[in-house]
């Protein structure tokens, strides 16, 4: 399997990239939550109720630590965190959470490693787990 793409052309007259085309993603479509659970349960002996209490209970502890303030760390899956948004104000005496906070926002960082020392151009960038093994095609359609 592969992510598909295809080309778009800039029509933004401000961007400096105007008229130079680019590689947009074809998404396949959505997959529920049960269509999830009946794969595992495909894959294992859990059933796919076993998965859905899991995915509930993990929902739930994930919400829990996230809102006390914790980075929550899911192995291969990544990380999870809130954190705030608010608009800035000039002086720090200023600052009103009533009047300056304006909302959430839920943070999620897939795993992943440094390449090692000495990759070249490489070797400051992070390669993300979760991309082993993707491929790229073109498609037509649209």
């Amino acid at each position: 399997m592969s992510i598909k793409y295809r080309l778009l052309q800039n029509k933004i007259r401000s961007s400096k990239n105007y008229g130079k085309y680019y590689a947009h993603t074809v998404k396949s479509g959505e997959v529920t939550l049960e269509e999830i659970e009946r794969l595992i349960e495909q894959s294992c002996t859990a059933k796919a109720s076993d998965v859905r209490l899991v995915v509930k209970e993990l929902f739930d502890a994930i919400r829990h630590y996230m809102q006390a303030g914790y980075v929550v760390k899911l192995g291969d899956l990544g990380r999870f965190y809130i954190s705030v948004k608010s608009v800035s104000v000039d002086d720090p005496k200023a600052f009103r959470a009533d009047k300056h906070l304006s909302g959430f926002k839920c943070n999620y960082t897939p795993a992943g490693h440094r390449y090692k020392p000495g990759s070249g151009s490489l070797s400051h960038r992070v390669y993300r787990d979760l991309l082993e093994g993707c491929e790229a095609e073109e498609t037509h359609f649209q």
